[in-house]
């Protein structure tokens, strides 16, 4: 079993961007080395010099809420700064609810279903505010704390997905219902027309509100996707600088072979 780099729980506990989590380590580790070789030059053999380095740089969790707040990006400093952190992702998430939720209830009132359509209206505007929500919330993780692990990241764009899904399904449901609507209107003899017409138009709003809020899910996403494939970049050059190099474990093995 591998044993952890002590840097490794520390690039862990850092809550801000990768790229800073990498020039932290990075900084850290240089020193790390710079001390080793000073306490080496004093007599400490290779591998004590090592860990007495790493022991003095690793960073407590005052050092590291420091650091933190020092790396922060600079939106999340200054609502650091005003006390409204904390808040931020509530009133950014209400906000965006309330907005995308109120655009969807116009758009609901417009068309104005009946009956067995309007079981439809209703969650097609509780998509759209989902939608606004789970794309605020990864915002906020990227813009405001800097930070959004890949699991937390996974999480987000499986949501993103299935809200994704869920709004055209919803809108493809209306405008089928509504179609069937006009059917029927067509075999009435009596106002056939008028009843048809406003099917069609309600059969046409179920179907432009579910595929516009798949639209502004999936480019909402896709407008932070640079961000998010840059930070995974990163993170795979931290992942390459705390695996154990072939020296090492080439070593190791003849190390535990002599034993045996």
């Amino acid at each position: 079993m591998r044993r952890k780099h002590p840097l490794e729980e520390v690039e862990r506990g850092l809550k801000v961007s990768p790229r800073r989590r990498l020039e932290l380590i990075e900084e850290l580790g240089a020193d790390a080395e710079a001390l080793q070789e000073a306490l080496e030059r004093r007599g400490h053999r290779p591998a004590r010099a090592r860990r007495a380095a790493l022991r003095q740089l690793v960073p407590t969790e005052e050092a590291l809420s420091e650091l933190e707040a020092q790396h922060a990006p600079a939106l999340g400093r200054r609502l650091r700064a005003a006390g409204w952190l904390d808040r931020a992702e509530r009133v950014g998430i209400a906000g965006a609810t309330i907005l995308a939720g109120a655009a969807a209830l116009v758009a609901v009132r417009w068309h104005a279903p009946a009956g067995a359509a309007a079981i439809l209206a209703w969650p097609q505007v509780a998509v759209v505010a989902f939608l606004a929500t789970n794309w605020t919330r990864a915002a906020k993780r990227l813009w405001i704390d800097g930070d959004l692990r890949p699991e937390p990241r996974r999480r987000l764009w499986e949501r993103q997905v299935g809200l994704v899904v869920a709004a055209v399904a919803l809108g493809a449901l209306g405008a089928a219902w509504e179609g069937y609507t006009a059917l029927g209107a067509l075999e009435a003899e009596a106002a056939a027309t008028p009843a048809l017409w406003e099917a069609v138009r309600r059969g046409v709003s179920f179907a432009a509100l579910g595929v516009g809020a798949a639209i502004c899910g999936l480019f909402g996403w896709l407008a932070i996707t640079p961000r998010l494939i840059s930070d995974e970049t990163i993170e795979g050059r931290i992942s390459r600088l705390f695996a154990p190099s072939p020296l090492t474990l080439t070593s190791s093995a003849r190390t535990s072979a002599t034993r045996r």
